[in-house]
């Protein structure tokens, strides 16, 4: 497992409302709220979903009174928590709690995801050639503005040309 772990959905919901709540937060020297993210879905029209991360040295500090800790696998852990009675004396139910969490989802706005970057092509580039021959390694010398190129850049190109001359002989 990492060292930073993220809760996802119901389960952002308990540990942002339920147990690191504001009355908790004031207890604490930093008293920040953790950071929720809520992104849309890719499989799902019109679905999204939150979530909140913590460093896992920190667990005691989000997560302080549990009942269970338990590790599923190299992933994923589940810890069990109870939830507190209502103050207005009524019963916790499924459909209580799916409109808390949804009420509470409402509050985010939705991060829009940047496209994922393409990774280059491994096509050659405007100096490099497919197959080296000694006329191809002769006309890159020939165009290469030597003096326009800072050293670097020119010991960069002397060390292709190098490799290039090696895969020949």
């Amino acid at each position: 497992m990492g060292d930073f772990w993220r809760a996802y959905e119901w389960s952002a919901w308990l540990i942002s409302v339920v147990t690191y709540n504001e009355k908790v937060r004031m207890t604490t020297k930093d008293r920040k709220p953790l950071h929720v993210t809520r992104m849309r879905r890719t499989d799902v029209e019109d679905a999204t979903y939150c979530f909140v991360g913590f460093p896992v040295k920190s667990v005691e500090k989000y997560i302080p009174e549990r009942d269970t800790f338990e590790s599923v696998d190299d992933k994923h852990v589940v810890i069990t928590i109870t939830l507190p009675t209502p103050t207005d004396g009524s019963e916790v139910t499924f459909e209580r709690l799916k409109e808390a969490v949804e009420k509470w989802k409402e509050n985010y706005e939705i991060k829009v995801q940047k496209p994922k970057k393409e990774k280059p092509s491994a096509a050659p580039g405007p100096m490099a050639v497919a197959r080296p021959t000694g006329a191809g390694i002769l006309a890159q010398i020939m165009a290469y503005p030597l003096a326009e190129r800072t050293a670097v850049e020119n010991i960069a190109f002397i060390s292709s040309l190098k490799n290039q001359i090696t895969a020949i002989l």
